[in-house]
Parts: C-alpha cells; structure tokens; sequence
C-alpha cells in the first residue's frame, strides 16, 4: 500500500542529498542543478542524438555508435564503421540521424571521413532483433564531399517535411571556395533520405541551402519552427545564427557581426544574415546546441544551450518572445569538466552533455570522456504559488488500491523519481491517478499543477 505525505524541507532536503550522494551542483535562478556521470570511458563522443526508441544513441569519432540506457546508464554498441580516416585534429565519424518515418524505414545516416581529403553520408539499415546495423549504401549524395583535418562540421537534422540539412565547414581548403555555390565547402545541404535533390531547395537541382560558413558544428530545429546553428568563428567571432534558405553567412569577408566598414558593404551587396549572438569578449568555440522549452528548469525556458570547446563552459542564450534575438548570455559548468562536444535536452527537461577531452586539445581526465545528465533537485525545482491559497482545501489521500484522490479542481501531474527521471505526464481527468504500476520501495513524486501559476510537489513513498 502506498502514503503520502508532506515532509518538512529539511527532511526532504536530507532525502534529497542522500539519494543523490555523489553529484556536484550549480544553480539555475533558484533550481539547483545536479550533475551526474551517467557513461564514462568514452573517446571523443561527438553527437548525441535522442533515438527513435527512447534511448540515447551517440557516435564516437572513431567510428563507433552506441545506445545509451537511462533507465539503467547501459552502454551498447551497435555499430563501428569500418573505414573511417581518424586524421588531423577533427576527422573521423562525426553526425547522425535517423530517418523521419524509423518505424517502416529504420535507417541510420551518419556522416564521417573516409580518407585525409573526402567524407560521405551513408545509412545503415537497423536491425532491432540484433541491435546492430547492416552494411552501409554507399555514399548517399550525387556529389563528391571534401574532408580536411579540421573545420568539417558537422551535424545532421531531418527536417519538417522529411528531408535532411547537413551543416558543412569549409575544411581549412581555401575559404574562397565556401561563396563558390558550385562547391561543397562552407554549404548547408540539404537531401532527401534517398540522397537525392529536394525539387524545393532553393537552387533548383542544387544541394547547397545556404552558404557562407567557416565552421558549424552545431544545428538544431526549435520547438518554435525556427533553426538555429552555431559556428566557429576566426579570433573572437564565434557565433550563434538563425538559419535561412538561400541565404549567404558572410565567410570569408564577414567575421561575425557587420560591424567594420568592410564588412558592412559587403553584407549590404550581397544580403548577408548577421549572428543573432556573437561571443565577443572570448574564444568559445561553439559545438553543438539544443532548445530548451520546458518548465523543469525554468531559469533555461526558452533559451539556447550551446556546449563548448575552448570555452569549456554550456552557455545559455536566452532568447526574447519571438526567438530571433539574445537577450542575455550565462555560462555554466565552466572549467569544471573540459571541454563541451554536444548538448540535447531530453523530453523530460532534463539535458545531456558530452565530454571532449580526448581530442586532439583535451587534457583528459582518467574516467573521461563522459557523459553528464543535467537535473533539477526536486526540493528546488517546484514553483511556489503566487498565492498564500493553497491549491486544494481537503488532503490528498490514497485508498487500499492505489488510487490517488485530489480535491476537485484542474489539474496535470507529473511523476517523477527521485532523480528527476520522467515516469508519466498526464492531465488528471476526475481527481483519481492510478499509482498501482508504481512497484518497489523507489521514492516517486508527483509534481501537480493546479493553473498556469502554482505547482506543488508531494512525496509518495510505496512499500
């Protein structure tokens, strides 16, 4: 049978620090943010991508794709790529995608270099009774992709109408090449999963979307319908941008911002999109980013995550209603873990970030690479109503069925375990939830939101 129960703070604060023996911290406004090695002994993990099937998949950039388990922090492998070229400084495998419809074409795309001057995108045909992927097509794409030692990208994101956008750098090659629109280097592709041209990219019979990059790791689609991508930039022009077709970035003339005279000529003749952020003051150098859009960690709601690699820091961008300007920049977990390959935010509002400390700039720690799982301490994460008025006027109570009654009123509920893991999220229909699926000794909560502005967090405890 299962209580609940209200606990003084100090009791749950107590609970809390036991439970999660072992993690550091850093505050987000008034949530405390605990940190947590969930994989380790990784080398060079470079794109962590949220699988089709609930899972985590990420590459190494020695070839190898794993999945990755949160229920249990399980690391499989499921696949090494036979021929990649580990070369220079960021050669190797690099970005993966899966195929808009997994369920009737599970197929993996992945994009990595297989010599010293030339990469491709290939996909693998999964096999989910084995756990591994077949032999790969080939390379995808009607044209020859370049490589060089650095300065490859990349990543790979399906898009709206199920066609895929690869971010593509100018491989150190010759930055003239990247205004060249018949040339590969500097471009965003864009293909369908065949590899195919899509008859509506903005050049007709051209896989060039848009053009004008020096280094852009990072590429992502916001819940709010905007792309957004980060980039390298050359000194203290690193940037942040908001990706449009047809559209030129300015490299190699424009270094961020249109701010000296130069630059401002050229971006007006030629229609250049100018970073909606540019890191100024310092080199970051910006890998992957994500959106976050979700109430768990309220201080990052409506924000971009941006991981980096010189800065050895996850900045947070805060974005303004519209999503097309940065209205603040904060850095967090800075020098505490090295340096930053990748950031996704996970369903539940929790967020993964990636270690690259075994690159070719890294000073390695012995249990690195890792993976770090990013979530709020329950005891911090709740809103306290805006109102002295509590949301209900009788207790809660569970019966001998494991039925939890709430007095009337509207409310969603969310349960959560004691590591802030999402188990269910649902609208509460008549004030009764059904806890029985809840088994074991596992201390759960129930974050209850009654309105737009009061959230209340109750401990239920099962034996």
């Amino acid at each position: 049978m299962a209580h609940l129960f209200m606990r003084p703070l100090l009791a749950y604060l107590l609970l809390l620090s036991t439970t999660l023996c072992g993690q550091t911290s850093f505050q987000v406004g008034s949530v405390t943010v605990n940190v947590t090695t969930v994989a380790d002994g990784l080398d060079v993990p470079w794109d962590l991508v949220l699988g089709p099937d609930g899972n985590v998949w990420f590459t190494e950039a020695n070839g190898k794709v794993y999945r990755l388990d949160l229920t249990s922090n399980t690391v499989t492998l499921i696949h090494t790529v036979e021929d990649v070229v580990l070369s220079g400084f960021t050669a190797g495998l690099h970005s993966m995608a899966f195929h808009p419809d997994f369920t009737n074409e599970p197929y993996v795309y992945l994009h990595y270099m297989n010599s010293t001057n030339s990469s491709v995108v290939e996909r693998f045909l999964y096999d989910a009774g084995t756990s591994t992927l077949g032999e790969g097509s080939g390379h995808l794409l009607g044209v020859t992709i370049p490589g060089g030692a650095s300065h490859n990208g990349s990543r790979i994101v399906a898009d709206e109408t199920g066609n895929f956008i690869l971010s593509m750098g100018d491989h150190m090659s010759g930055s003239a090449n990247v205004q060249d629109l018949d040339l590969i280097e500097g471009k965003f592709l864009r293909f369908d999963p065949l590899g195919g041209i899509p008859a509506d990219n903005p050049i007709p019979g051209s896989y060039v979307y848009n053009w004008g990059h020096r280094n852009p790791q990072g590429l992502v689609r916001a819940s709010n319908g905007i792309w957004y991508n980060s980039a390298h930039g050359q000194s203290n022009d690193d940037e942040v941008n908001i990706v449009l077709p047809g559209r030129n970035y300015g490299w190699p003339t424009v270094l961020g911002l249109c701010n000296t005279p130069a630059e401002q000529a050229y971006c007006s003749a030629n229609d250049v999109v100018e970073p909606i952020h540019e890191f100024t003051s310092e080199v970051v150098a910006p890998a992957g980013l994500d959106h976050y859009d979700h109430t768990t960690i309220p201080g990052w709601q409506n924000s971009l995550l941006v991981a980096t690699l010189r800065g050895r820091a996850l900045w947070q961008l805060q974005l303004d209603e519209a999503g097309t300007s940065v209205t603040a920049a904060t850095p967090f977990l800075e020098d505490s873990y090295g340096r930053l390959r990748d950031v996704l935010v996970l369903p539940d509002g929790r967020v993964l970030v990636c270690t690259s400390n075994r690159d070719w700039s890294g000073s390695p720690a012995p249990t690195d690479d890792r993976i770090l799982l990013l979530s709020p301490d329950l005891s911090t994460a709740t809103r306290t109503s805006t109102t002295a008025v509590a949301p209900w006027t009788e207790d809660p109570y569970m019966d001998d069925r494991d039925l939890l009654h709430l007095p009337a009123g509207r409310h969603a509920l969310q349960i959560v375990d004691a590591s802030g893991r999402s188990i269910a999220q649902r609208p509460i229909a008549e004030g009764i939830i059904d806890l029985s699926g809840l088994v074991g000794t596992t201390e759960y909560f129930l974050i209850v939101i009654n309105g737009p502005e009061e959230r209340w967090t109750l401990p239920v405890v099962r034996h």
